[in-house]
């Protein structure tokens, strides 16, 4: 008789467990019931990722924490790991109570070792329906089978497993390793798209310019100053296309072993006196304007050693670049400032420099990255310092000119 009690008691125990835990697989009349997936074996709740900022957003407009009672909102944790169920769920709850203003009397929490409806690594948060929108029942209901439609889709495609098997001895296949889409994406497996093909820039920084005379002369080095700005079109994560515009101005003086050379006012240089007006290069400085335009192609370095390099907060970036130079020159007189040239030795209107750019580039968020630019290039046009020599053309005119930028990705 005993015996038959106790197995009475049993079963009801059992019963309840199950009503129990019927109650938490099904919301009942009048709650909502919204689904949040995780990464199988990862403990953080990934917002953007399997439509779970959709549902994260729809269910904080359905929520008034004035309204709520003590322990209406049910978070249920479904998974193989007690511990990381429970972290999911305090995920859930904090991204709740920041989103919302929810507190943590409104919930009640419980882990499950299991699945629900045969889905694993979820947490389901059921509240009561406090803002219901007018519509009509069997709109709603359509609307709730194709929604559940298209996640069913989005399951099975994210959830198609790729296998590493190994072979033994006897020739048998094992699996060593199981990996599924939506875990690659977390991991980082599957590269970063590109999330913009147009950029556009401004930078600053320092022309140092070496002819005749240069910028680090004997006597100083003589600081100038270029701004710029650049846009250009992503055609792939490897290459880009790029146009540039600077606008740079600096002061040049006489080199050490060249500060008694003697300069005449129409630019042509002399050794020794002669009848007409001169003047020692060391009295004497160059002042150059330019407005250099230049056409890249942009080779992101970071992408030779593969798609995840090239996704990367650091990139480097290698810019062979073909430039079209507008020059200003005059020489004036250091002891008051004054013109000396006398305009006959002009850069040409239009010359080409050829050269290109080193840059180091670091992504501070989707729209906005900084760059360290570094261009040199050669200079075609011998009169760029207003100097022009008896004994042909000098032909190593050079202009290095170090920027600091930020860009702006273009969606």
């Amino acid at each position: 008789m005993k015996n038959q009690i106790r197995q009475a008691m049993l079963c009801c125990a059992l019963l309840l467990a199950g009503i129990h835990f019927a109650r938490a697989q099904q919301p009942s009349h009048g709650e909502t019931q919204v689904v949040f997936r995780f990464v199988s074996g990862n403990d953080m709740f990934y917002i953007p990722w399997n439509d779970n900022g959709a549902r994260l957003d729809s269910l904080c407009e359905r929520l008034d924490p004035a309204k709520l009672e003590t322990g209406s909102v049910r978070v249920d944790g479904y998974g193989p790991d007690k511990k990381i169920v429970k972290i999911r769920c305090n995920r859930v709850k904090s991204a709740l109570i920041l989103r919302r203003g929810l507190t943590e009397d409104h919930f009640t929490t419980t882990n499950h070792i299991g699945s629900f409806n045969g889905l694993s690594n979820v947490v389901v948060v059921t509240c009561p329906v406090l803002e219901q929108r007018e519509t009509d029942t069997s709109t709603t209901d359509r609307e709730a089978e194709r929604y559940s439609e298209r996640q069913q889709t989005v399951t099975e495609k994210t959830q198609e497993p790729t296998q590493e098997t190994t072979t033994t001895s006897d020739g048998r296949q094992t699996i060593i390793r199981e990996i599924t889409k939506e875990a690659q994406v977390q991991t980082g497996e599957t590269p970063k798209p590109v999330t913009s093909r147009w950029y556009a820039g401004l930078n600053v920084g320092i022309p140092f310019f070496w002819g005749d005379m240069l910028s680090t002369a004997a006597d100083k080095t003589r600081v100038g100053f270029a701004v710029g700005v650049q846009g250009g079109y992503h055609i792939s994560d490897l290459l880009a296309v790029s146009l540039s515009v600077d606008y740079a101005r600096g002061k040049l003086g006489a080199r050490d072993y060249a500060e008694d050379y003697l300069l005449a006012p129409d630019g042509m240089t002399w050794y020794v006196p002669q009848e007409q007006a001169m003047q020692r290069y060391g009295d004497l400085y160059s002042k150059v304007l330019l407005v250099n335009v230049g056409l890249s192609l942009d080779m992101n370095i970071n992408r030779i050693f593969g798609k995840q390099a090239a996704g990367h907060r650091f990139t480097v970036w290698v810019s062979p670049t073909v430039y079209g130079q507008f020059l200003s020159t005059d020489i004036y007189t250091k002891a008051d400032n004054k013109r000396y040239s006398d305009g006959t030795t002009k850069p040409d209107g239009l010359s080409l420099g050829l050269g290109g750019a080193l840059s180091l580039r670091y992504r501070v968020n989707r729209s906005i990255d900084l760059q360290l630019k570094n261009s040199v290039l050669w200079m075609t046009d011998n009169h760029f310092d207003g100097i022009r020599t008896p004994f042909g053309k000098t032909k190593h005119n050079a202009l290095w000119m170090p920027q600091v930028g930020i860009l702006w990705n273009i969606k």
